[in-house]
């Protein structure tokens, strides 16, 4: 695999420091936790919920604030009982029975079940009803929606597509689950690992969702990086029908460089009695009790197989005698955990503070991180160290140790923010790991790993719109924000810096994730080329159809409206034009509520268009010429 293959990746929420906003937002939040990293229809009826306290935006600071702290556990069929989701039930059900006067399509609309996953409701009564949705008794991949209401009306409903349930597809599995896992299997490229599973679901497609086998497989891919794919086939003939991926990684390319550093900072640790230290005496862990208990695990190079179940490593938490961690030396394990560590506390509060979004599930729980981690298979095939990833299925960040002579250890800030942010994705809108929703899923977590080093702003570091360019030694970044196509590899392969006509299929997402970084770059900056490429770049090379003049709104202001888009538009299969959509959305939202100047709807309209990306079609939205 060639340097520029090796690409960075993750998934979603964007910052809002310094905003011209100054009116203070506040909102009610209550979801259901136990179906955070839940697939997209998986269903919740045993899942925990969580209910949530009033938001409280800084106003001085940030002025804004949309996920507000989540607090306390109740059973979910408290969650079920909450008025929103009541009103929004009967909104659904008046708006799919009118017009409705066949017995088969009564039939259909009494065999769903709308299961709710988030509510918010914001300061000014509107209401946000995130459902995962059921189908005799059977989860519908794909068919996740968010209700908008004002005034106990429903206003409008985000979904991926108008689903006909009950029409089309086979009523019964033809196939025996030994066949489905066969014919899957036929499109599992990478080694197993574990033995594969499968559940039966409804998988939408088209409009038309059918009785499908969801296969899931845990294994290695062809690049010998761990993948958790959900490979959905037909149930009437084994015909694939889509897939998707849970295991988010972060690769670096080669290169040569510098090291990653802001020098000394301060770090919130825990002191601890020797049976609290494994029996290394009375000391501190790398534990952050200030934001959630979230732990730092060294693994003391230790290799990880890949092959063998690797994922189910553990280590014991980093630990120092004097709280004074590491030294200047880049090869020192206490300095990479320092490094890892900050990052995540940046993050923390780069959520809490813009967001009132306390922890990556709003339950206000740390998550473990590992790091120091070399990759193996078979024991003896050396994986190497330039890798990380949000293991979603556990909940945890694994960073590892880097490449000699490559890479540093791959926990720069930004690989920070990113795969956190992934984490913050599976408990909102859950985008899945492939097609267009796959690119905008690695998109938002780039744009937040980006605004999380706005946040920080360190003269050490300036902030950016290069992914990833503290890992490699070189200083090769890994991405750009600002045109997408300069990780091109030797063979052709890379980043995409416009919309396709058809959109996207299997493509990497990474490389997909090109259309949505550019857009955020053309929305905050607009078509200004940075300075690092001036000699090498115009304007018009920053957009795809030849637009010129297009002003940014800042990466704040920008920020704000991505984040609403996300977490209240968008949903498990979302598609870039619906992305497109969603933020316009998104961004009258904000000009409504007195927030935002109304030139700002046009401004993404125009972003949008600038990378090829037109609105859904029967969309009324605001076109960029009109």
């Amino acid at each position: 695999m060639s340097m520029k293959q090796r690409v960075l990746t993750a998934s979603i929420l964007l910052a809002v420091t310094g905003t011209t906003a100054t009116a203070l937002v506040t909102a009610q939040h209550y979801r259901d936790a136990g179906n955070a990293s839940a697939q997209a229809g998986s269903n919740a009826a045993n899942a925990s919920a969580k209910t949530a306290a009033v938001a409280h935006a800084n106003a001085h600071s940030s002025g804004f604030a949309l996920a507000p702290t989540v607090s306390g556990a109740t059973p979910s069929a408290q969650l079920a009982k909450h008025p929103a989701v009541a009103r929004a039930r009967e909104q659904l059900l008046a708006q799919k029975l009118h017009g409705t006067g066949a017995q088969a399509d009564r039939e259909a609309i009494d065999a769903e079940q709308y299961l709710p996953r988030d509510v918010v409701v914001e300061a000014d009564g509107s209401e946000h009803v995130r459902f995962n949705r059921d189908y005799q008794g059977l989860p519908v991949i794909g068919g996740d929606l968010v209700t908008h209401m004002k005034d106990g009306l429903l206003t409008s409903v985000s979904k991926t597509m108008d689903l006909k349930l009950g029409q089309g597809g086979a009523k019964a599995p033809k196939l025996s689950v030994a066949q489905a896992v066969t014919d899957a299997g036929v499109h599992f490229a990478g080694r197993f690992m574990d033995k594969p599973t499968s559940r039966v679901v409804y998988f939408a497609q088209d409009n038309q969702p059918k009785l499908a086998y969801e296969v899931t497989f845990r294994g290695l891919n062809k690049a010998e990086r761990p993948v958790h794919d959900m490979i959905y086939v037909d149930a009437d003939n084994g015909a694939l029908l889509g897939r998707d991926s849970k295991i988010y990684s972060a690769e670096a390319a080669q290169g040569e460089g510098f090291t990653i550093t802001r020098g000394k900072v301060a770090i919130s640790t825990s002191k601890v009695g020797a049976e609290e230290s494994d029996g290394r005496g009375a000391g501190y862990l790398l534990r952050d009790d200030k934001r959630g208990g979230g732990t730092l695990h060294n693994t003391g190079g230790t290799v990880v197989d890949l092959y063998f179940g690797g994922g189910d490593f553990t280590a014991p938490p980093m630990f120092d005698k004097d709280n004074v961690w590491g030294n200047e030396q880049m090869s020192n394990i206490e300095r990479t955990g320092v490094e890892a560590h900050y990052g995540v506390s940046k993050t923390w509060d780069y959520y809490k503070k813009l967001y009132d979004r306390v922890g990556i599930f709003g339950d206000s729980k740390g998550v473990e991180s590992f790091v120091n981690v070399t990759f193996s298979i078979f024991h003896f095939i050396d994986a190497g160290g330039t890798n990380a990833f949000w293991d979603g299925e556990a909940k945890r960040m694994v960073y590892g140790n880097g490449d000699y002579g490559i890479s540093n250890p791959v926990v720069a800030l930004d690989v920070a923010g990113h795969e956190m942010s992934h984490g913050v994705t599976q408990a909102t809108s859950n985008l899945a790991y492939a097609g267009d929703a796959g690119g905008l899923n690695e998109a938002t977590s780039d744009i937040h790993g980006t605004l999380v080093e706005f946040f920080d702003n360190s003269p050490k570091d300036p902030p950016d719109y290069l992914i990833g360019e503290n890992v490699m030694l070189d200083g090769t970044p890994l991405r750009y924000m600002f045109k997408p196509s300069l990780d091109v590899a030797e063979d052709g392969s890379g980043s995409f810096d416009c919309y396709p006509a058809g959109g996207f299929t299997d493509e990497d997402p990474h490389y997909t994730s090109g259309v949505g970084n550019h857009f955020f770059y053309l929305l905050a900056e607009g078509q200004k080329v940075p300075k690092s490429h001036r000699k090498t770049l115009l304007p018009a090379d920053l957009v795809c159809n030849g637009a010129t003049g297009l002003k940014g709104i800042t990466p704040n202001t920008a920020g704000q409206i991505w984040y609403r888009a996300n977490t209240l538009y968008l949903t498990s299969q979302s598609s870039y034009p619906q992305a497109r959509e969603a933020t316009q959305t998104a961004a009258q939202d904000l000009v409504d509520k007195g927030l935002l100047k109304a030139s700002v709807v046009k401004s993404v309209a125009c972003a949008w268009e600038a990378v090829n990306v037109s609105l859904p079609e029967g969309s009324t939205g605001l076109r960029c010429k009109s």
